[in-house]
């Protein structure tokens, strides 16, 4: 009988072992998408949404100015459109939008940068036809050549930007989704909008798919865009083109659903493909108004917070740890009542 006890024991100290494993296997987390409604009812006042209209109008952005009072009236802030209208109107007048209009799409699609609507349209115009992705990977070259600092990402996505054009014509327009995400994210880069995390990101994805140091060999023979366009071709590996593809389209996806000069601010915000998906489901949900969610709230609009995850497996466990822990009680309870017995 002794033997059976102790026997009883060792079995009850091994199932509370399993079950205490199988409690710490399940006591799991997931991570869910930050309550952006919430963040911006209990985090930003009134008063703050105020000076963002205000900010808009003194530097001559009525767009950015309506943005933020359509945030407000989509969020219940007590902000009187009615206050700034004269002054919208005024930057709103047919001069000043044509003025505005010429001088920034010009200067985009001649340079490749722009913070208004009108000048990132320019500068991906430029791109679509080309020339910018020649452009910039020539100006790399010239620095290579010159032994002097390449911007690598540059070159990767101004190489892969190639490809993608090159797709597009091919497939009747196919790939024109993902050529407007690497415009859009090369003009970015351009602009220093881009974390030092996210750059790495869309680095290791696009060495799948651009050869660069093959371009910068093949590119010593060339002498004019042309050529260097048809060195970047001869580097691009369209079979590896997977990842990135998803990467840009889902970029394409959050200048879609706002804008191209929005998506450029909202980019800086990224540091990972995780973070990118979830700026895609908050750009689709609140459109046009997503840059000012994100200039009042901060990263932690595209955060997350975790939270238990309540399974069944996991009742289970805490069930059969109970039980196991129970069954221990008693065991090891009897061998003392027989211990004391003797």
């Amino acid at each position: 009988m002794r033997f059976w006890n102790v026997g009883l024991l060792v079995i009850s100290i091994l199932l509370l072992l399993g079950s205490a494993k199988a409690l710490l296997d399940y006591w799991q987390y997931d991570e869910v998408a930050a309550d952006v409604a919430q963040m911006m009812l209990h985090q930003v006042s009134a008063d703050e949404i105020r000076q963002q209209v205000q900010d808009a109008i003194s530097d001559d952005n009525p767009a950015d100015a309506r943005m933020y009072l359509r945030l407000a009236k989509t969020f219940g802030y007590a902000v009187d459109p009615a206050v700034y209208e004269p002054e919208l109107q005024r930057l709103e007048s047919p001069l000043n939008s044509a003025r505005r209009t010429v001088n920034d799409f010009a200067a985009g699609f001649l340079d490749g940068q722009g913070e208004s609507a009108a000048s990132v349209a320019g500068a991906v115009t430029s791109d679509f036809t080309v020339v910018g992705d020649a452009r910039d990977l020539w100006e790399q070259y010239q620095l290579y050549s010159k032994g002097e600092p390449v911007n690598e990402l540059i070159v990767t996505l101004a190489g892969v930007g190639v490809g993608l054009t090159a797709a597009s014509v091919m497939s009747a327009g196919a790939a024109t989704p993902a050529k407007g995400g690497v415009s859009t994210t090369k003009l970015a880069a351009r602009a220093g909008r881009l974390t030092p995390k996210f750059q790495k990101f869309l680095l290791r994805e696009g060495k799948e798919v651009f050869d660069y140091k093959m371009f910068m060999q093949t590119a010593r023979a060339e002498k004019n865009l042309d050529g260097i366009g048809a060195a970047a071709l001869k580097a691009y590996n369209p079979q590896a083109a997977r990842a990135i593809k998803q990467t840009v389209e889902q970029v394409n996806s959050i200048r879609r659903a706002s804008s191209t000069a929005d998506a450029l601010h909202m980019l800086k915000y990224v540091d990972n493909g995780e973070e990118l998906a979830r700026l895609e489901k908050l750009s689709f949900k609140y459109g046009s108004e997503t840059k000012g969610i994100l200039k009042v709230l901060g990263k932690s609009a595209i955060g997350t917070v975790r939270i238990l995850r309540k399974s069944t497996e996991l009742l289970v466990s805490i069930s059969a740890t109970v039980l196991s822990f129970i069954a221990f009680l008693v065991s090891l309870g009897g061998i003392q009542s027989k211990n004391l017995l003797r």
